[in-house]
């Protein structure tokens, strides 16, 4: 709206400039016109051409007062869309990033995350019954995480809540709300997923290849600020491990945001064929909130 405003003043200014020039030229009593005043109140000895060019001026030095406020804005806008433009991060070496990031992960002694699953079922118990949705938590270093996890029974979703101290693992039963010590089977343990050792540090450091720089971008559901797009493949063996068996053996491939001041990952996504299914396993890991303040506790009460 400004941008136009701008052209059809400056539409205005060339068009009256051109008429004053054509009665000037026409004319040969404009010299009696008295421009001494900013508001032009002198007056014209001449009927005809002396009245217009009047009018004239007078509309010329208006436009040109608006036209100076208009580009002050115009210029003084410009100056904050240059300031306020994320600088664009400067270009490094991927396997550089990526070894940047998982030490920079590894120092973290807590964080915000959440991890959706969509794609082939992922079962987290031996019978396959229970499948993996959701999961939203917290961790702290170095083996303690809380979550609500959301896992799909035959005919039913339901979120169920763990606490993770060490490799014990404690959830809510789904029907009764109770506290109960899961066994060393069940699938799904937060803080194996950040173990130094089989964890998700331990993959960026020793386990990605091929690793490509795609360039920056912004997350549309993130933080507002460029961010490093990188993509590779992570070998699936520790994956497995990790995961309780949910991701891998095999290649997963892998996309990666990293904020490139601090080499935080903000968001992973790991793609992995399924043999027996159309459609891929898709895991998208979200990070947020580094640093901060956590105590997470085994429940008060337990049923083993």
């Amino acid at each position: 709206m400004l941008l136009l405003r701008l052209l059809r003043i400056a539409y205005y200014f060339v068009d009256t400039q051109y008429a004053i020039r054509n009665i000037m030229s026409n004319s040969r009593n404009f010299t009696v016109f008295d421009c001494g005043s900013r508001f032009l109140e002198g007056s014209c000895r001449c009927r005809d051409a002396g009245a217009n060019l009047i009018d004239l001026h007078f509309k010329l030095r208006y436009t040109q007062i608006y036209m100076k406020r208009y580009m002050m804005w115009l210029i003084v806008l410009f100056v904050l869309l240059v300031a306020c433009r994320s600088p664009e991060p400067p270009t490094l070496p991927p396997d550089e990033i990526v070894a940047n990031m998982a030490v920079a992960m590894q120092a973290q002694p807590s964080f915000h995350f959440i991890i959706d699953r969509t794609g082939a079922p992922a079962y987290v118990d031996t019978a396959e019954t229970l499948s993996f949705r959701r999961a939203e938590g917290d961790y702290l270093a170095p083996d303690r995480a809380q979550a609500v996890v959301r896992v799909i029974l035959p005919g039913l979703v339901t979120d169920v809540s763990v606490i993770s101290v060490g490799p014990i693992q404690w959830e809510t039963n789904p029907l009764t709300g109770q506290w109960q010590e899961l066994p060393p089977d069940w699938g799904f343990n937060p803080t194996i997923l950040f173990r130094e050792d089989v964890g998700l540090q331990a993959i960026l450091a020793a386990d990605m290849t091929d690793v490509t720089l795609l360039g920056t971008e912004k997350l549309e559901d993130g933080a507002d600020a460029l961010l490093y797009h990188l993509a590779g493949e992570a070998t699936g063996e520790r994956l497995y491990e990790m995961s309780g068996t949910l991701i891998g053996p095999d290649v997963v491939d892998v996309e990666m945001w990293v904020e490139p001041e601090t080499f935080l990952l903000h968001r992973i996504i790991a793609v992995e064929p399924v043999t027996d299914s159309d459609e891929p396993s898709v895991w998208q890991v979200d990070f947020s909130q580094f640093g901060q303040e956590l105590v997470i506790e085994p429940p008060l009460s337990s049923n083993p």
